[in-house]
């Protein structure tokens, strides 16, 4: 009998294996077992201050983008708006480009999970999962792996990068016709779960196309559809389309009119922000929908052919104490914070409005809602904030 003791530090080197190979042994014995392997779950994680997309939080985290990066967009509407939002995000001169092997690493960091810096966070099931099982065989059961949002068939980037990992300081320039660099772009990679990788496939996202896994809150939604945006605009040849259109069309994705929907009540969020600003430190470059969400309205939403103006950005109405309580909530909701004229609209999961209404100051709504969870947009002239609620 041999004992093998592992000793409890105070440092983080992540989870491992342990490695037991057996070596020569008497005659009179059989060889039953060899070569195991012990996963060793390191406890000593450290845990971020901000919240999962489960548990969202907002303002903890604040963007890195240096002053003045999104200038230039002051004031331009339609297609000149657009045009600018891609001189900054794929600029020849600033943008670096990686190898689809460097991803690995660089979704440990992005993807971390705020309660355990030995995790990553899958999106579409919203779990966490050890980084030490991320997918390196044809077996994907209780693995992680990586997650093409725009689907590289759908993109025209199928393996358009090499996998050997080469690291942070080694890059190519890029442009917005370097279609094949969207095949390793961060921005629109994720950790997933690897069999819902899979179930996913090359579709449209939309309530009659992908809609995730069954019994899940929808907490990726909008981080889907700030993703999709950003591709939309960092690549030429690649749109955003109306539709639940055929999964073998190159370079159209859908649904439009549903991701709009998701990027207002699936705001951006902390966990979003600070994979914003890691991803920036390889790529220098920002995925802007996700610093400014209301953009996506200025370029295909309600607000086209509108001038873009910094001081009615979503993400300033966002810095507002408006609260909603009580939460969760039976009979009614009170919105309070805000003494400016407002109207609240009221959402399912669908995203199907239920309620439209206008109001002055602290006031109390009633909700004759089934139990669920729910979104209240709240409007003031150009500003929204949008405020999950439970009714039960």
């Amino acid at each position: 009998t041999t004992n093998i003791l592992l000793t409890d530090d105070v440092l983080d080197e992540g989870d491992e294996v342990l490695k037991i190979k057996i070596g020569a042994i008497p005659p009179q014995y059989k060889r039953l077992n060899d070569n195991i392997e012990i996963r060793v779950i390191d406890n000593d994680y450290t845990v971020a201050p901000f919240g999962t997309p489960l548990n969202p939080t907002y303002g903890i985290v604040s963007s890195t983008a240096p002053t003045g990066y999104y200038a230039t967009l002051e004031g331009l509407s339609g297609a000149a708006l657009k045009q600018a939002v891609q001189d900054i995000i794929a600029n020849p001169a600033v943008v670096h480009a990686h190898n689809y092997g460097d991803i690995i690493e660089i979704l440990k960091t992005a993807d971390q999970n705020p309660l355990n810096s030995n995790e990553v966070w899958l999106m579409y099931v919203e779990q966490s999962r050890s980084k030490l099982e991320f997918q390196d065989t044809g077996i994907n059961t209780g693995k992680w792996n990586r997650e093409h949002i725009y689907p590289q068939s759908r993109g025209g980037f199928t393996d358009g990068t090499l996998s050997i990992p080469d690291g942070i300081n080694v890059w190519l320039p890029t442009n917005a016709d370097d279609i094949l660099a969207g095949h390793a772009d961060a921005h629109h990679l994720r950790s997933e779960d690897g069999a819902e990788n899979s179930l996913r496939g090359n579709n449209d996202f939309g309530l009659t196309a992908y809609n995730g896994p069954s019994g899940t809150k929808g907490s990726w939604k909008g981080d889907v559809a700030r993703s999709v945006f950003y591709m939309a605009v960092r690549y030429n040849g690649l749109n955003v389309v109306n539709g639940d259109i055929a999964d073998t069309t190159v370079g159209q994705l859908g649904d439009l009119a549903s991701l709009l929907t998701w990027n207002t009540l699936d705001p951006s969020d902390d966990f979003e922000m600070n994979r914003n600003n890691y991803i920036y430190t390889w790529q220098v470059n920002r995925n802007p929908f996700i610093d400014y969400p209301d953009l996506a309205n200025y370029i295909w939403g309600s607000k086209v052919g509108q001038a873009w103006h910094f001081n009615l950005s979503t993400n300033d109405f966002t810095n507002l104490k408006i609260n909603l309580y009580p939460n969760p909530a039976q009979k009614s909701i009170t919105i309070s914070g805000l003494n400016e004229s407002a109207t609240i609209e009221i959402y399912n999961t669908n995203g199907a409005k239920i309620v439209e209404q206008k109001f002055i100051g602290e006031t109390q709504f009633n909700i004759d809602f089934p139990t669920g969870i729910y979104f209240a947009k709240i409007n003031s002239g150009e500003k929204s904030i949008v405020k999950k609620f439970i009714v039960q």
